[in-house]
């Protein structure tokens, strides 16, 4: 009698104690929508949708009046109250995000092509091993400062480890900045930005993602942000310039505050075209 009253107090404990919640996220045509980011803002939990666009987050220990947010690039971000979030159905539907795309003529006279960022580092610096799961989920940025009309064409990646079974897949946004760090209200791209790679497509420590056909122009500071789909199963590294003593390097997990530490800066860099 008395396990049996220990069962059961443990039960309730549990139930008044335990809130791990399930929810879903689909589109307006009522589509799962896979891959899905979703956290609580400035923490560092949360997870990413599976292939019905189902997730789950223990609540137990969460501000209720804190903000749970979903991003994914080509929808808008979407925000909610945790309380309300738990009162409600718990299926999230997210509004697609259109970015006016403007026909831009270009005079070749009056553009020029450049690179900003760090290339060529071959020094270990940043990166993910799948044995170091709270990893899995660091997002890494550089910023570029600039003031001119440009047209990003190219992201360029150095990658100086690469111990991975089978391929890895690199997720990359480019964001304008709030308050000197990447915004995901100011994602300029409307699509997620993949690259799958296996260590074949690296060659001399870099890989390339070509977004020309993408249209993303900017006349102010903006962020290369990359970050490792979770599917990892590996280790992958990325070069650096530790000496780099005028360079950021920008960093957060999931939802968590975009932090910074000067010194150096990750070996990502982009190919533009830009007003002379």
């Amino acid at each position: 009698m008395k396990k049996i009253l220990v069962l059961l107090t443990l039960s309730i404990f549990t139930i008044n104690f335990s809130q791990l919640i399930v929810g879903k996220i689909i589109n307006k045509a009522e589509n799962p929508i896979q891959s899905a980011r979703v956290g609580i803002e400035n923490t560092e939990i949360g997870d990413l949708t599976d292939e019905n666009g189902n997730f789950q987050i223990d609540f137990s220990n969460i501000d209720k009046n804190a903000n749970l947010k979903v991003y994914v690039s080509e929808f808008i971000l979407y925000e909610i109250k945790v309380n309300d979030f738990i009162k409600s159905n718990r299926e999230i539907i997210l509004r697609e995000r259109a970015i006016n795309i403007e026909p831009v003529s270009i005079n070749p006279k009056k553009y020029k092509y450049k690179n900003f960022g760090t290339s060529n580092a071959k020094t270990n610096y940043c990166g993910y091993d799948s044995e170091k799961k709270d990893r899995l989920f660091n997002e890494y940025a550089i910023k570029v400062e600039n003031k001119k009309h440009l047209k990003v064409k190219t992201i360029n990646v150095n990658i100086v480890n690469f111990e991975v079974n089978g391929s890895a897949t690199l997720i990359f946004d480019i964001q304008n900045a709030s308050n000197g760090f990447p915004d995901d209200k100011k994602s300029l791209t409307n699509e997620t930005l993949k690259l799958t790679i296996n260590k074949n497509d690296i060659k001399n420590n870099k890989v390339s993602l070509d977004i020309s056909d993408k249209n993303i122009w900017t006349n102010e500071d903006f962020f290369v942000l990359v970050r490792v789909e979770e599917s990892l199963n590996g280790k992958l590294y990325f070069g650096g310039n530790i000496f780099a003593f005028s360079k950021n390097t920008y960093y957060r997990n999931y939802f968590g505050e975009w932090k910074k530490y000067s010194t150096g800066e990750p070996s990502i860099n982009v190919d533009v075209q830009i007003e002379k």
